[in-house]
C-alpha cells in the first residue's frame, strides 16, 4: 500500500503544480473595464490644463494607442521603441535615431517616416527634424542633454488624426469608439508591430466620481478603479497599487484679481497653511507634505523649501495690510480631497484673520473669477528638468518653460526658488495616484510617475 500512497501524493502534488502554473499562464482574450474621474470632451494630444485626473486620462489612452520612439522603464531608463537605435553629435545638439521599418498604422497603411516627422515637428516648433541618409535627424540650436526622456514624453508620441478625429497611431490598441464626456472603448490591434496584446478590450467610462467607483468595483461592475489613497481597500480582496508622489497639491493666486495683489496678503496665507496636520489628518500620511513645486524624490532638494507654519509672521503681515476683504478660493468640485484640503486651508487662514470663502468650480462651467484656486498638477516625467518645465508649462511661468534642457540640480533649485518667492504660487503636498484591481487581474504595473502599460495586463478566466 505504501508505494500506491506515494504515487497519489505524487500525483496530487504533479496537479497543484499544474494548476498553479495555469492559473499564472497568461491568457489571451477578455475585457477590462475601467472607469476614471477624469473626463475627455475632445481629442487634443497637446494638452495643458491643471486638472489632474484629465492629464492622466489623457496621457494613458494615448500611450495604449500612438507610439514614442523612446519608452522608459519603471527606474527610468530609456529602451528602443519606434527607433531602434540612436546617437548624439555636436555636444547633444545634434541626435540620430534609427526608425523601425514596416511598422503598420491602425489603418493599415505603414507608418511612414516622413509621418514622425512631421508629428514630432508639430509639438516642438524649436526643433528642426528632417529624413537624413535614412536616418532621422533631430536639431537644437541649444544642447538638448534629456533628448531621450523628452520623446518618452506622451507629448512625443506619433499620433495621426483620423478621418472623423479620432487618434490613429501603431500602438497595441485602436480607438473603436468615442463618446464625448462618457467612455471610451479601446480594441486589440492585431498587427501591432511589438505583438498583439492580451486583452481584447479596454472599455472605459468618464466622470466617475470616487465613491462610485468604489461602489462599483464592490458590485463587480468593473475591474479597476482608481483609489482614494487616504481610504481604506474597497473590498478585502482588492489590490492596491500606487505611484510615488507625483501629483503637485498647489495655490495659485490670480494676481489680475484686486484681492490677490497684494504679496504681503499672499505670504501670509503661505505662512498660515499647517502643511503638517493636512499630511497627517486629512491626508493620513500618504504622500508628503511640500513647499516645492517638485517631490522629493524627483528634484532631491524639496526638503530645503521651508513649509513649517509660522502662524505669528502670518498675522503680523495681515497686520499691515490695507485691505482685509475676504477673499474666494475655488477648487475642483470632483475632488473631494481637494475639497477637504480647501476648507483646512481656510481654516487656517482665519487663525491668521484672513478670510477665504471656498467654493466648488465644475468644469464644465469655469468660474474665472476666484481669487485663489486649488489645483492639482500631474508631473508625468522622472526628469527633474522636464518635469519643472511642465509645471511651469501649466503654471505660466515663461522663466520654468525654458529650462527643459537637462539643466543642472543647482540650477533648477535656484530657478524654482525665484519662481516662488512672491508666493503667487503655493505649494501644499505631493500626492500619489492609486489604483484598486480585482484580484483575476494579471500583470499591473505603474511607474513612479503613473504611467500604465495596458499590453502586458491580462485577465484570469473564472473558474
Amino acid at each position: 500500500m505504501k508505494p500506491i500512497s506515494l504515487l497519489l501524493v505524487a500525483a496530487l502534488n504533479f496537479f497543484c503544480l499544474a494548476s498553479a502554473r495555469a492559473a499564472t499562464r497568461p491568457r489571451y482574450g477578455g475585457t477590462l473595464q475601467m472607469e476614471a474621474r477624469g473626463v475627455l470632451t475632445s481629442l487634443d494630444t497637446q494638452s495643458s490644463d491643471s486638472y489632474a485626473d484629465r492629464q492622466a486620462l489623457r496621457d494613458r489612452v494615448v500611450s495604449a494607442v500612438c507610439d514614442r520612439l523612446v519608452t522608459l522603464d519603471n527606474a527610468g531608463n530609456p529602451h528602443a521603441s519606434l527607433a531602434s537605435a540612436w546617437r548624439s553629435e555636436r555636444e547633444a545638439r545634434s541626435w540620430y535615431f534609427t526608425l523601425l521599418s514596416g511598422v503598420l498604422l491602425h489603418s493599415g497603411s505603414v507608418l511612414a517616416p516622413q509621418l514622425v516627422v512631421t508629428a514630432l515637428s508639430g509639438a516642438n516648433p524649436n526643433w528642426h527634424i528632417r529624413m537624413q541618409d535614412g536616418e532621422m535627424l533631430i536639431q537644437s540650436d541649444l544642447a538638448v542633454t534629456n533628448m531621450l526622456a523628452q520623446l518618452a514624453q506622451t507629448r512625443n508620441a506619433v499620433c495621426i488624426r483620423g478621418d472623423s478625429g479620432q487618434w490613429i497611431g501603431t500602438g497595441p490598441f485602436f480607438m473603436a469608439d468615442f463618446q464625448p464626456g462618457k467612455s471610451i472603448q479601446l480594441r486589440a490591434f492585431n498587427d501591432c508591430w511589438r505583438g498583439r496584446p492580451f486583452l481584447d478590450r479596454i472599455d472605459i467610462e468618464m466622470g466617475k466620481s470616487l465613491s462610485e467607483q468604489a461602489s462599483d468595483v464592490e458590485l463587480g461592475r468593473t475591474n479597476v478603479v482608481e483609489a482614494d489613497p487616504t481610504q481604506p481597500k474597497v473590498q478585502s480582496t482588492a489590490v492596491v497599487s500606487a505611484s510615488a508622489p507625483d501629483e503637485l497639491l498647489a495655490l495659485v493666486f490670480s494676481t489680475s484679481r484686486p484681492a490677490a495683489q497684494d504679496e504681503k496678503l499672499r505670504e501670509a496665507i503661505a505662512k498660515s497653511i499647517d502643511r503638517s496636520a493636512i499630511f497627517q489628518v486629512l491626508l493620513r500620511r500618504q504622500g508628503e507634505p511640500s513647499a516645492s513645486l517638485l517631490p522629493e524624490w524627483i528634484s532631491g532638494y524639496a526638503h530645503l523649501f521651508n513649509g513649517a507654519q509660522d502662524l505669528a509672521a502670518a498675522r503680523q503681515l495681515h497686520a499691515e495690510l490695507t485691505s482685509t476683504a475676504p477673499l474666494s478660493l475655488a477648487y475642483d468640485a470632483s475632488d473631494a480631497i481637494a475639497k477637504l484640503i480647501a476648507e483646512r486651508i481656510a481654516v487656517n487662514a482665519r487663525e491668521a484673520g484672513i478670510i477665504l470663502q471656498t467654493y466648488g468650480e465644475v468644469l464644465a462651467a469655469r468660474a474665472p473669477n476666484a481669487d485663489l484656486k486649488l489645483v492639482r498638477i500631474r508631473i508625468d516625467s522622472p526628469d527633474p528638468a522636464l518635469a519643472l518645465a511642465r509645471v511651469g508649462e501649466i503654471l505660466t511661468l515663461p522663466s520654468l518653460q525654458k529650462i527643459a534642457n537637462g539643466q543642472s540640480i543647482e540650477n533648477l533649485y535656484l530657478a524654482e526658488r525665484e519662481a516662488l518667492k512672491d508666493y503667487t504660487i503655493i505649494p501644499i503636498a505631493h500626492l500619489s495616484e492609486a489604483f484598486s484591481l480585482v484580484p483575476n487581474l494579471h500583470d499591473w504595473s505603474i511607474s513612479s510617475w503613473g504611467s500604465l502599460r495596458f499590453d502586458d495586463l491580462w485577465i484570469e478566466a473564472a473558474p
